[in-house]
């Protein structure tokens, strides 16, 4: 058998080490309409490494190109790279039940705006890396879709007396109509900032119609520990990801609300 040299080995042996290959996680190519009246067409996509786990920086992606159904190359601003830890709840509509996780969590993300105009149709991805490898995703746009935007000045916050939190919010008239014609989901959440520097996120996706989220003491803790500085809104979004409005920020700039121990 044909012997390999020592320096090609350990060259190939450094370069197999040293790949970096990352995975497309999950992409959205979006509208969105703002509460302080901005617009925009959004791409976001998540990034894994072979290990299954979300990039800590952007250091090794060197292009990202996006192009429409046409296979025409869009306009992108300056791609941004973010990262935060995180705490997710969920709600069960058929039991009316909340489920929220106890640790934080870690996901990061890419984001950019496009500037060219979107059409219905199939939108495709490709993420390279600096040692030249390459991911690829696609994603359907289907349709831009009005949805009304949540108004802030609505919010309630109101502490029980077991320390959870319940939040509210008005139902814009519009939404009944709105959601017998299209699928769509809320997502109630809160930044999370101390000494100005954004440490924290919370996340619930809800039924568009609840107009309230109850957070348990055990994350209303959680929170008022990592910050003390919060801003809060609400946003609607179709079910494909298409269409996603945001209310304007509420601030908090103190603790979150909770009752005093027993």
């Amino acid at each position: 058998m044909k012997k390999i040299p020592f320096l090609a080995f350990c060259i190939f042996f450094f370069v197999a080490a040293n790949a970096f290959a990352v995975e497309i996680a999950w992409i959205q190519v979006q509208h969105r309409e703002y509460g302080n009246g901005k617009s925009l067409n959004r791409l976001g996509f998540g990034l894994v490494d072979d290990h299954g786990e979300y990039l800590t920086n952007a250091k090794n992606i060197t292009e990202v190109k996006l192009h429409n159904p046409n296979k025409k190359e869009l306009k992108l601003s300056t791609v941004k790279f973010a990262s935060v830890e995180e705490i997710f709840g969920s709600y069960d509509s058929m039991k009316s039940q909340w489920y929220y996780s106890n640790t934080w969590q870690f996901d990061s993300w890419f984001r950019a705006k496009i500037l060219d105009p979107l059409i219905p149709g199939m939108y495709w991805l490709k993420i390279t890396t600096a040692d030249g490898k390459s991911a690829e995703r696609t994603f359907a746009f289907n349709n831009r879709v009005s949805l009304p935007i949540i108004d802030s000045n609505s919010f309630r916050l109101n502490p029980d007396p077991y320390g959870n939190l319940i939040w509210r919010w008005n139902i814009p008239i519009e939404l009944g109509q709105l959601s017998l014609n299209h699928k769509m989901r809320a997502r109630a959440a809160i930044d999370i900032y101390k000494n100005n520097e954004d440490l924290g996120y919370f996340s619930i996706i809800l039924p568009v119609h609840l107009g309230y989220v109850f957070i348990p003491r055990h994350v209303v803790q959680l929170m008022n520990q990592k910050g003390n500085r919060f801003e809060l809104r609400v946003s609607l979004e179709t079910l494909d990801k298409n269409n996603r409005t945001y209310s304007k920020r509420f601030m908090v700039n103190e603790k979150l609300p909770s009752a005093p121990d027993r």
